[in-house]
C-alpha cells in the first residue's frame, strides 16, 4: 500500500502541502530512515520470535483505540477504510510493535541485511506503519510548523533563506535512493521545487529558533516555571505495615538515620528519585510544599505504606542545558501560534 503523493494533505493559508511533500521533509529529517529500521527489525522479530497469540495483542489494541478515540466499532472500522487499512494490517503493526519490545536490548544487534530474505514485506508495510503508529500526522503536523515558522519570520521582515542546489540535490538523490518511498516516481521538475521549499522552510526554522533565543527572555520564561521546572531529588521506601513505616519515619526524622539503612534493616523496598517537576507526576505534587530534608508519609498503598523523604530541591536555571531548550520549545510555540491558528485546513486522513 502507498499512498498517492500527489493528493493535498494540507492547506496553509490556502496553498496545497502534499503528502509527497510530508514524506520528502521525513527523509531530509531522517525520520523516514528511522521509522524503516523499526520496521525492519518489527518485521524480523516477529518471523523468528514465537508467534504471538490474539490474547497477547487485544490489550494493546485496545489501548490503541483508547488514544484515538475509537472504542466504539464502526469509528474504528471507519479510521481504516478511509485510509485504505485493513484489520490485517493493524494485526501485523501489533505484532511488529510488540516483538520489536521483545527483543529489549537485543535490537541492537540485529542486522537486518544478514536477513534479506525476511524484508520482502517492508516495502508494502512502509505506509501503513507511519499511519498507524501516528508518525505520519506528526510529520505532517511539523511540516506545518515549519511552514508557519517561515510566514513568522516574513510578518517580521526577516529573509526566509533559500537552499543551495548542492543541498537540493544531495536531499533528491536521499529521496531517490529509497524506492520505497515512491518519490522516485514523482515527476524530477516538482520533486525539485519540493526539495528546494523543504529546505528553504528548514532554514526558516533555524532562524526562528536563533530569534527567540534571546537571553532575556529564556531567563523570563525559566524564571514563570519556578515550581514545575525545578529538580526534585528524594528516596523512597514501601514497608509492610504502618506501624513499621512510622517508626521508620521516627528513626529518619529525630535521629537522622538514612531512609534506605531503615529500609534495610525492616526488609523493605528501597529506592532513590530524581526528577524535573513536569515529569515528577503524582511525586510533584506531595513534594510541592516539602522542604530538603522533610518527610512524606506514610502514605497507604496496594503495595504497603509509603514513606519519602526530599533530598534536593534545585531551583530551575537557563544554565541546566534541558531547561534552556525546553524554554527556547515554548518560545518557539509563542512566536507560532498566531501563525498556525486557523491557517491549517487537513484535507487527507494520515
Amino acid at each position: 500500500m502507498r499512498l498517492p503523493l500527489d493528493e493535498t494533505a494540507f492547506t496553509y493559508d490556502e496553498r496545497p502541502v502534499a503528502i509527497g511533500q510530508v514524506v520528502l521533509a521525513a527523509v531530509s529529517w531522517g525520520a523516514w530512515a528511522h521509522l524503516l529500521r523499526r520496521l525492519e527489525l518489527g518485521v524480523l522479530a516477529a518471523a523468528e520470535r514465537e508467534p504471538l497469540l490474539d490474547e497477547e495483542l487485544h490489550p494493546r489494541l485496545v489501548a490503541w483505540r483508547r488514544e484515538r478515540r475509537l472504542l466504539a466499532a464502526d469509528d474504528y472500522n471507519t479510521w481504516l477504510a478511509v485510509r485504505e487499512l485493513t484489520l490485517e494490517d493493524m494485526s501485523a503493526y501489533l505484532r511488529r510493535t510488540t516483538a520489536t519490545e521483545r527483543l529489549g536490548e537485543d535490537s541492537d544487534r540485529v542486522e537486518p541485511e544478514a536477513h534479506a530474505h525476511n524484508l520482502d514485506s517492508v516495502a508494502a508495510a512502509a505506509f501503513p506503519e507511519a499511519i498507524l503508529s501516528g508518525e505520519l500526522q506528526s510529520w505532517a503536523e511539523r511540516l506545518g510548523r515549519q511552514t508557519a515558522a517561515a510566514r513568522a519570520l516574513a510578518g517580521h521582515g526577516l529573509d526566509v533563506g533559500e537552499a543551495t542546489p548542492q543541498a537540493v540535490e544531495a536531499l533528491l538523490r536521499k529521496a531517490r535512493a529509497d524506492p520505497r518511498t515512491g518519490l522516485a516516481e514523482v515527476r524530477a521538475e516538482r520533486l525539485a521545487v519540493w526539495a528546494a521549499d523543504e529546505l528553504a522552510l528548514e532554514c526558516a526554522w533555524d532562524r526562528l529558533a536563533r530569534e527567540v533565543a534571546d537571553e532575556g527572555l529564556i531567563e523570563r520564561c525559566v524564571r514563570s516555571h519556578h515550581l514545575d521546572w525545578q529538580r526534585l531529588a528524594w528516596d523512597e521506601a514501601t514497608f509492610p505495615r504502618e506501624d513499621v513505616a512510622l517508626e521508620a519515619a521516627m528513626w529518619v526524622r529525630d535521629e537522622s538515620v538514612a531512609l534506605d539503612a531503615i529500609a534495610e534493616r525492616a526488609g523493605a523496598l528501597a529506592s532513590a528519585g530524581e526528577a524535573y517537576g513536569f515529569d515528577a507526576g503524582e511525586l510533584m505534587q506531595l513534594l510541592v510544599g516539602k522542604r530538603p530534608g522533610e518527610l512524606v508519609g506514610p502514605l497507604s498503598t496496594a503495595q504497603g505504606w509509603r514513606l519519602l523523604h526530599l533530598r534536593e530541591r534545585v531551583p530551575p536555571t537557563p544554565a541546566d542545558p534541558q531547561l534552556r531548550a525546553r524554554a527556547i520549545e515554548e518560545l518557539l510555540e509563542d512566536a507560532l501560534v498566531p501563525h498556525l491558528a486557523g491557517r491549517v485546513e487537513w484535507h487527507a486522513a494520515l
